[in-house]
């Protein structure tokens, strides 16, 4: 399976570091595109580029597994970015 790497992370070409394990902490999305709470670890697989292209809100709520409690928390908070993103993507907000 092909994957999106960060290219922030490479520490040269023979030996690439380990992307961190990032969580996507949206809505699941129609059709089972994409689920709530899905974890990628080696990178966000290729096969998710149309849905990032089509819905870029989807790439705002795919963060590093560590951020975790912090997100979840401006998720729930009116007024903050991840509140309005999570609204969009539920198809509530502008």
């Amino acid at each position: 399976m092909n994957f999106i790497k960060n290219k922030d992370n490479l520490q040269n070409e023979q030996e690439p570091a380990q992307d961190p394990p990032q969580i996507y902490l949206g809505p699941n999305l129609r059709g089972g595109r994409l689920l709530q709470s899905t974890v990628f670890r080696e990178g966000i697989p290729t096969y998710l580029l149309p849905l990032l292209e089509e819905q870029p809100d989807v790439a705002e709520l795919i963060i590093p597994l560590e951020e975790i409690t912090a997100v979840q928390e401006r998720i729930v908070h009116a007024g903050t970015a991840e509140y309005a993103v999570y609204q969009r993507l539920l198809g509530k907000g502008n």
